[in-house]
């Protein structure tokens, strides 16, 4: 029997004051694999992720859909019973790791008080665990570090320091919110190829929220593109960046920069900007955007269906037309 993947989304729909932010998303995430959820910001991709771990702001609720963690529903659990589950079985690194940290506690501290929320781990052996992980994510002199306070530390040393935290009670479900944002290109690159060893060796199944395309490429397995609340296109890595099949993901695609391209030229930006929730437009989302938008992509909304190759799928009434009339 094929075990079931370790996160199961279907027809999530989270709204604040009776407007969508998040529009009947449906993915699964197998253990061991790394699903990238992009998109512009504003296009619900950090709000499905809060309403997974169930820490949806209060203006927000989820209207419909379920959410499964390795076959059973979490989306319907009572308080007392989702609360363990964060920080043990699912763990978040949140976009800001310094203001996700206390200020008032020693980072070691923090640490060492995920590990104690275990509850199988003896007292004398925390300190020994909590320095261990400082260690293996990549701090320098964890004894000294581990007195340490997040204000003396740089933004690199808290996103590792969050990593250790979510990581040393080996979930089975890792949320990564932006992991990399504000952080210089090395420091990118180091936090990323931490996240990757991390995932390997627990075997956890990753869901990585990110804007940058680049940040796609080197870390998923698959990806799903997300546009004013809706999942747009999904597929594997290599479906959606060697043919598109919806014009947004196209775009998107084109912003990154070329090593093989002509220099001090500018990158091509999408036009306009995410629409808000008070007013999405009707049918497809994106026809406000999009050069190939048509009268049927304003009146009627384009099923997410297959695009092609097995596992990829689009959301565009026009797919066929991409090659041609979007072709770099």
């Amino acid at each position: 029997m094929t075990a079931p993947p370790v996160l199961a989304v279907q027809d999530l729909r989270i709204e604040i004051a009776g407007q969508p932010v998040v529009d009947g998303v449906t993915f699964d995430i197998a253990a061991g694999e790394t699903l990238a959820v992009v998109g512009e910001s504003g296009c619900g991709k950090s709000m499905a992720s809060l309403g997974i771990i169930r820490l949806l702001p209060d203006v927000a609720r989820q209207s419909a859909g379920q959410i499964e963690l390795e076959g059973a529903r979490i989306d319907t659990l009572p308080e007392r019973r989702m609360n363990p589950l964060r920080g043990g079985r699912i763990g978040m690194i949140f976009q800001e790791p310094v203001a996700s940290l206390d200020p008032l506690m020693p980072v070691g501290k923090q640490i060492a008080e995920a590990l104690a929320l275990d509850g199988s781990i003896a007292s004398a052996d925390i300190r020994p665990r909590m320095l261990e992980m400082l260690e293996r994510v990549g701090i320098d002199r964890p004894d000294l570090r581990a007195g340490q306070y997040p204000f003396e530390l740089s933004g690199g040393m808290c996103q590792r320091i969050m990593i250790a935290m979510t990581m040393i009670r080996r979930p089975v479900l890792l949320i990564a919110d932006e992991p990399t944002t504000a952080l210089d290109v090395t420091i990118q690159k180091q936090i990323l190829d931490l996240m990757a060893e991390m995932r390997r060796e627990t075997g956890a199944a990753v869901m990585l929220i990110t804007h940058d395309m680049g940040v796609v490429a080197e870390s998923a397995d698959r990806v799903a593109v997300m546009y004013a609340g809706r999942v747009v296109e999904t597929g594997t890595v290599a479906q959606v960046f060697t043919r598109p099949r919806h014009p947004y993901s196209t775009m998107l695609l084109r912003t990154i920069p070329r090593l093989d391209g002509a220099r001090k030229v500018a990158l091509p930006a999408i036009p306009g900007a995410v629409p808000d929730i008070r007013s999405w437009p009707a049918g497809c989302r994106f026809n406000t955007r999009c050069p190939l938008a048509t009268d049927q992509c304003r009146a009627a909304v384009p099923p997410l269906d297959p695009a092609g190759a097995p596992g990829h799928a689009s959301a565009c009434w026009h797919r066929d037309r991409i090659d041609t009339e979007l072709a770099p």
